[in-house]
């Protein structure tokens, strides 16, 4: 993400919007936004707010986590298709990671719906989802 569609993105995130591209000439969306549609590589593109609705296709947790995030506890990570198209990996709050078990358990119940959210994570607004169901 270059650094003014990196800042763009995270000041959105700060006012509580998630904001994600839409190519003007093939009419797909790009998430998170970059410089050019991810689809056809065309610069002709507008910022949209994004609806947020997605669903789950598989979870799995984290062993090591990234150095910013190695204070955090174990979290959920998971591949969200938003309802604009986008495949995300992201951070899934809510999904049950105490043992193989019950992560085998939930991934049987996928897809399900999910809703972004913005997450204060190590000090920095996060695109997040929360899983319904």
């Amino acid at each position: 993400m270059e650094m003014r569609t990196a800042k763009k993105f995270y000041d959105s995130l700060a006012k509580g919007k998630i904001y994600g591209i839409r190519c003007r000439k093939c009419k797909k969306y790009t998430f998170p936004p970059l410089l050019t549609c991810r689809e056809c590589s065309s610069d002709d593109i507008e910022w949209v707010q994004m609806s947020g609705k997605g669903k789950l296709f598989y979870y799995s947790h984290t062993i090591l986590p990234a150095k910013k995030f190695a204070n955090e506890k174990p979290s959920a990570y998971g591949l969200v298709e938003m309802e604009e198209g986008p495949v995300f990996f992201s951070r899934i709050n809510n999904a049950d990671i105490s043992s193989p078990e019950a992560m085998q358990k939930g991934n049987a119940k996928l897809p399900l719906p999910v809703k972004a959210r913005i997450s204060k994570v190590a000090g920095m607004n996060i695109v997040t989802f929360d899983l319904k169901g």
